[in-house]
């Protein structure tokens, strides 16, 4: 669901000064331009934007309430795992990878891991 931002007069100020200096061809070469093409130079900065204010850049769409405003996706706040659930994780992880070995009875490339000093201690870790 779409809300609402705001973005400052400066931010705006900018987007007009994209449209204005993006449309003007800055360098020709054999006839062909490479300037900036001006939606690549307006989407780079409502990825900009985006960032700073935590919506998706791809979703904008005007906004009934004036220039400043517009509607946009919010970006999904990613909440940082704790040192703990790091931890856990990891724990995880190489219990899975154990588990995988168990499945093809301790089979690798270079032979049987029960008696692989590298693979009994990552079990160990693993069930700790």
């Amino acid at each position: 669901m779409k809300q609402e931002f705001e973005m400052t007069q400066e931010e705006m100020d900018k987007i007009l000064e994209i449209n204005k200096s993006t449309s003007n061809t800055v360098m020709m070469i054999g006839g062909v331009d490479f300037s900036n093409d001006l939606t690549e130079a307006i989407n780079a900065y409502w990825v900009i934007l985006g960032e700073k204010y935590g919506f998706k850049s791809m979703t904008v769409e005007g906004s009934s309430r004036g220039k400043l405003f517009f509607l946009a996706e919010p970006k999904p706040i990613v909440v940082p795992k704790t040192a703990t659930e790091i931890s856990m994780d990891k724990f995880d992880t190489l219990g899975k990878i154990v588990k995988q070995l168990e499945s093809c009875n301790y089979e690798c490339e270079t032979g049987r891991l029960t008696n692989n000093t590298a693979f009994m201690k990552l079990k160990l870790m693993s069930d700790a």
